[in-house]
């Protein structure tokens, strides 16, 4: 189960997402491990029986534990492998459906039909999101190909000019200069590599790793009240995935636009206080014994949500699970984030109460860097978001909605238009009613 060494330019298929690894140690799959195995087991096996007097009854038991051992790891190989080709055979499907029959008759800004609702709540096939995707984002905000050669430029022109004036980044992160956050562009070097560092798409030299960074400085200068924040990255590299350059600078700034995510990119502590505290209540209701332990360890939402929300779960998940949450998110909006933070914490739940989660430096572990391990079936994640959708009072549910109404007037997921996201056309009163009933009803009949 070592790592093993992967040539350079070699690509891997985790899925249905292609993975290009370039002068990097990538993890096997587990199939691998278990082959090999296998081929253990049977050399262990012919020694056994050609060793002069291997007959023994001792070795006969070692021998037949192993073969059990062998056999039971075959047959669970076996089942991975009809699970992985039947998601195979419906992804195909599902990617003649969406690009033969409802993508031609689909209007962008427009709530999708049922079909197509039931189709998008399984994920989507990566062919289709880079279809999807943008009209799902919408481009309300206008961005054309010359606004973002200009801010490119500007950016160009800046950096130029940086680079004949020695400055400290941590200084420029709050730089208050008339012109506003702009040489925060310096610190987008340092995280570009830092972004997916298994793939080789975004280092120093990778084929997309020019793109991210121009796209990530045409931003700061497109909204310099803003600038450069930590997380943007992985918000453009996943775009920079599936969409060619200019389509996924429009779907940055239209994303960053949404009340849900710009909230935190404006590091406003009323908005980090909010959503800590509607996720305290879900958690506590759902899962009271895992909330017991996250509050005994002292390890609080700040530690560890705002990172998911910020990033939508790009950072801490394997590219191609977190694909299927962005898919949710651009349905649904904000409330895909919570969903999604409790059904992590649903999967990780024996590993916070076995003790394992017991001190803060075991929990953070647990809800860091041991998800990529223990998260990697997105069917397995979509069923655990169903079900706290499903157990989620509707009360919640309209505090997570009236988060973005507060702060900025609407609830709409990114591209929706306000009266799509909220029934009735008025946060409160008749359109609150209709939320709720509309909300029920998804609960129980959507997924």
């Amino acid at each position: 189960r070592e790592a093993a060494p992967i040539s350079e330019g070699c690509s891997l298929v985790l899925g249905s997402a292609p993975i290009a690894v370039a002068g990097t140690h990538c993890t096997p799959p587990r199939r691998w491990s278990r082959s090999c195995l296998l081929v253990a087991v049977a050399l262990m096996e012919l020694a056994r029986l050609w060793r002069p007097g291997g007959g023994s009854a001792a070795a006969g038991a070692v021998g037949g534990g192993s073969t059990a051992t062998a056999a039971q790891e075959s047959r669970e190989d076996q089942q991975r492998r009809l699970h992985d080709d039947r998601r195979e055979r419906r992804m195909q499907e599902h990617t003649e459906i969406w690009l033969r029959q409802l993508l031609p008759n689909y209007v962008p800004g427009t709530p999708p039909t049922r079909r197509m609702e039931r189709l998008w709540r399984q994920g989507l096939p990566p062919r289709v999101r880079e279809v999807l995707w943008p009209m799902a984002i919408g481009n309300v905000l206008r961005i054309t190909p010359e606004l973002f050669e200009i801010h490119k430029q500007q950016a160009a022109d800046a950096r130029r000019s940086q680079a004949l004036v020695p400055s400290n980044v941590l200084i420029t992160l709050h730089d208050q200069t008339p012109r506003g956050r702009e040489r925060s562009t310096e610190c987008i070097p340092f995280d570009l590599p830092r972004t997916f560092p298994t793939l080789a798409f975004f280092k120093e030299g990778g084929p997309l790793h020019e793109d991210c960074a121009r796209i990530l400085e045409a931003y700061t200068f497109f909204r310099p009240d803003i600038g450069y924040v930590q997380g943007m990255n992985y918000l453009a590299a996943v775009l920079l995935l599936y969409l060619p350059a200019f389509p996924a600078f429009v779907g940055l700034c239209n994303l960053l636009n949404a009340p849900s995510v710009l909230g935190l990119y404006r590091l406003e502590p009323s908005a980090v206080e909010c959503r800590a505290r509607v996720f305290c209540e879900l958690c506590a209701a759902q899962m009271p014994a895992v909330a017991r332990v996250i509050s005994e360890a002292g390890l609080t939402p700040e530690m560890f949500l705002i990172e998911w929300f910020m990033t939508i779960y790009a950072k801490c998940l394997p590219i191609e699970v977190a694909a299927v949450v962005w898919d949710l998110f651009l349905l649904d909006g904000e409330v895909v984030l919570y969903c999604t933070a409790i059904a992590l914490l649903r999967m990780s739940e024996s590993a916070l109460l076995s003790g394992n989660g017991a001190d803060l430096e075991a929990c953070a572990r647990i809800l860091g860097k041991d998800l990529r391990r223990r998260v990697c079936d997105p069917e397995e994640l979509l069923w655990h978001i169903q079900e706290v959708w499903r157990r989620t009072p509707l009360r919640l549910l309209s505090d997570i909605r009236s988060i973005a109404d507060n702060e900025f007037g609407t609830g709409a997921a990114p591209g929706r238009s306000p009266a799509a996201a909220s029934p009735g056309g008025g946060v409160g009163g008749l359109g609150l009613v209709l939320a709720n009933w509309r909300d029920s009803l998804a609960s129980r009949f959507a997924w």
